[in-house]
């Protein structure tokens, strides 16, 4: 016999994404049974009913990561990668120092590696160079990888340890040289995902532990689900890396150390065959390869999106990262085949380019059957493309805290166009589906709550700018729940299983520890999970005096 759980609360999120209501929840195993507004029906009072009584505690659907890199996350989060600030190259080098003299934790092959310096904070706006790294690590390999996971900033030891094993096809493109035509320390693009995979090479079991806790973490923000994109591929002598593990995964589940359902797009690079292997080898109720991912450009801070236009004071617009036939050949095979795709598109050219070939090719082949494919990012949209994505049925999956890690600099690199970057209602206007992720570990530690907060406020955690960056686009607080919830799972293309409560659906339930009703817009970010429920198993609880088991 069942056990049939009641989630009662005067604050429930309707379906619709238009109101609370009074209400409860009825789980039965890992599904809703029955989404109830108002009284409860006698025969949920009776004897072998479970009733937890939340009062005026919001009840959400599970939140939705719709975008991140998984590795690279659970890497910063168990220190294995230091965190680096600073406002200058020096301060960035003199930073990393200061933590590896406090730190124990030893990386293989004593290498040190770092991650967040961002040329459009610093100041002067000046690349970086071997040099200043070398001053501080002069006989340790140092890599410091920059906050849009783009490009890698090494020392003289680094490189030494690293060049020989790059790629020669890619060596003129990826690697920058300094007046004597000298590797000057920065590493791009495909290469510099060959150098990560050459110093976190891990076995399955070594990823599996080191994914493990910081999937815990990922429960305890209320997530149920998330989307694990590929970056960049390193081409080594067994293959492709990606980025993306479905084994480690399998291993956790395995050991029932899995809270999380977990949707995978490896790099679409591979042969069809490859990809139909991986997703009849890892299937299963939690895991899924759900789609692929493809990269059409770079991004704004190094001129690498690919744009309409010319730049602010230069003459280029970007380029491609994959020549635009070889991507439209590719579209059209996923649409034949019916692989949802996730692009990252950030310069208005790619976005539009990408938009013309999915028409084209559901022209040729039908819409997909399930899913959805979706554009990454889409920073710098032209306004005409948006009704096209509407048309031809693509997801705009966004960031909300992208826009305020360079809102006061945008315009510096593409003046008049920041005006119209992230357009989140715009895109709501134009029903294009909106899904929020994070990108992590571009942004580290960001919780669904305040990913709210960003789309609603379009302010950084400390309220800056006053009134929000183009507040012309904020959303309310029921489009961006939505973001997090069945938008992002039609990122995932399981909006019929998961993403809004709804008698059918998997038991994916998030518990606040406040009625969004009642409080203020800033105070959301700082709103805690009580409660985190994945398919009717608890994976989460704030404390255990609950009851929820």
């Amino acid at each position: 016999m069942s056990l049939i759980k009641v989630l009662k609360s005067n604050s429930i999120l309707s379906a619709d994404f238009k109101h609370f209501f009074t209400g409860a929840v009825v789980i039965e195993n890992e599904r809703i049974v029955e989404v109830i507004a108002g009284k409860l029906p006698a025969k949920y009072q009776q004897e072998g009913t479970k009733i937890i009584d939340f009062g005026d505690k919001t009840i959400v659907p599970g939140f939705i990561e719709s975008h991140a890199h998984i590795f690279l996350s659970a890497l910063v989060y168990a220190k294995k990668i230091f965190l680096v600030s600073g406002h200058s190259e020096k301060e960035c080098a003199a930073d990393l120092a200061s933590q590896v003299q406090q730190t124990k934790i030893k990386l293989p092959g004593g290498w040190i590696v770092g991650k967040g310096w961002y040329l459009p904070q610093w100041t002067p706006r000046q690349l970086p160079t071997k040099n200043s790294l070398d001053q501080v690590f002069p006989d340790q390999p140092v890599v410091v990888i920059a906050d849009d996971l783009h490009t890698l900033w090494l020392n003289s030891a680094a490189l030494k340890r690293l060049l020989p094993t790059a790629d020669p096809q890619r060596y003129q493109q990826d690697v920058h040289l300094d007046e004597n035509d000298q590797p000057d320390g920065l590493v791009g693009e495909q290469t510099a995902m060959g150098f990560l995979h050459v110093i976190f090479n891990y076995p399955v079991e070594q990823q599996a532990a080191l994914f493990w806790p910081y999937l815990q973490r990922l429960a305890s923000y209320g997530l149920t689900t998330i989307c694990d994109l590929a970056l960049l591929p390193a081409i080594t002598p067994k293959g492709m890396d990606d980025q993306i593990y479905p084994a480690a995964y399998q291993r956790l589940a395995k050991k029932e150390h899995l809270p999380l359902r977990v949707n995978l797009y490896p790099y679409f690079g591979r042969q069809l065959s490859e990809l139909k292997e991986m997703k009849q080898k890892f299937t299963t109720d939690q895991i899924r390869i759900a789609g692929a991912k493809l990269f059409f450009d770079g991004v704004t801070s190094s001129y690498t999106a690919w744009m309409r236009a010319d730049y602010e004071q230069k003459t280029i617009r970007g380029a491609p990262n994959i020549d635009p036939q070889v991507m439209r050949l590719l579209i059209f095979k996923a649409q034949q085949n019916q692989i949802p795709l996730r692009i990252h598109t950030i310069g208005d050219q790619a976005i539009h380019q990408a938009i013309l070939d999915f028409k084209a090719a559901i022209a040729q082949y039908g819409p997909l059957k399930t899913g959805h494919h979706c554009l990454e990012h889409l920073e710098t949209i032209d306004p005409s493309d948006i009704p096209l994505m509407k048309e031809n049925d693509l997801t705009a999956s966004i960031q909300p805290s992208h826009p305020l890690l360079d809102y006061q600099t945008v315009a510096q690199y593409i003046g008049q166009r920041a005006q119209q970057m992230w357009p989140f209602a715009t895109f709501y206007q134009q029903q294009v589906p909106v899904a929020f992720g994070t990108d992590s570990p571009v942004v580290t530690n960001i919780r669904p709550l305040q990913n709210i907060y960003f789309a609603i406020t379009r302010q950084t955690l400390a309220g800056d700018p006053a009134g929000g960056w183009h507040p012309q686009e904020k959303l309310d607080l029921f489009q961006a729940l939505q973001g997090q919830t069945l938008n992002a799972a039609k990122a995932c293309s399981q909006e019929q299983q998961i993403g809004s409560l709804q008698a059918g659906k998997q038991a994916d339930i998030c518990i606040l520890n406040r009625n969004l009703e009642k409080i203020p817009v800033d105070k959301l970010k700082d709103v805690p999970v009580l409660v985190t429920i994945s398919a009717g198993k608890l994976i989460y609880q704030r404390t255990k005096t609950l009851g929820v088991k």
